[in-house]
């Protein structure tokens, strides 16, 4: 069973990749993929925002590895539970950065940007793909919109430095 989800993930993964990335090229992003881009930062509904033609070829994957490895049912079924939550989580569009296991690993960092400048990271749960493919890019606290958003009104003098609201008068009418 091990060799089983070791070989799914890799399988899907790449699948996934070139699956994603074909769907970002301009003859077919219009026609599938864009609804899903919508959210430019993901939400966990974002993740199960897309059209049904965009469901149904990101699934194929999933569902061709059971014709070319066996894989014991229950064990199927546990993984594609694993898969929807996977996927809920990658689109809760945090941007909490630098843990070292994002070297390797597809974070909701990475996915957020992924929807931020739509030509990077197409993986699904590894970073292999992207960096082989040229195609990935690291998440950096920088790249947070919120970043920009809290410096904002950090200058307009509505939170502190630690983004703490800072409490303002009201003015006299």
């Amino acid at each position: 069973m091990a060799i089983s989800t070791v070989l799914f993930m890799i399988w899907n993964d790449l699948l996934i990749y070139w699956i994603h990335r074909l769907e970002h090229h301009p003859s077919v992003y219009k026609y599938i993929h864009k609804p899903h881009h919508k959210w430019i930062m993901p939400t966990p509904w974002a993740a199960l925002a897309f059209h049904p033609l965009d469901g149904y070829v990101q699934s194929l994957p999933y569902h061709a590895f059971v014709f070319l490895c066996p894989v014991q049912k229950h064990l199927y079924l546990i993984l594609f539970i694993l898969v929807q939550i996977w996927t809920i989580f990658i689109h809760d569009g945090d941007m909490i950065s630098g843990h070292w296991l994002e070297k390797y690993i597809n974070s909701p960092a990475h996915h957020t940007l992924h929807h931020l400048y739509f030509n990077v990271n197409y993986g699904q749960y590894f970073t292999w793909a992207d960096n082989a493919f040229d195609s990935h890019r690291a998440p950096r606290p920088e790249l947070d919109p919120l970043h920009d958003a809290l410096r904002v009104m950090r200058e307009k003098g509505l939170v502190d430095e630690k983004g703490e609201p800072i409490p303002q008068r009201k003015k006299d009418d």
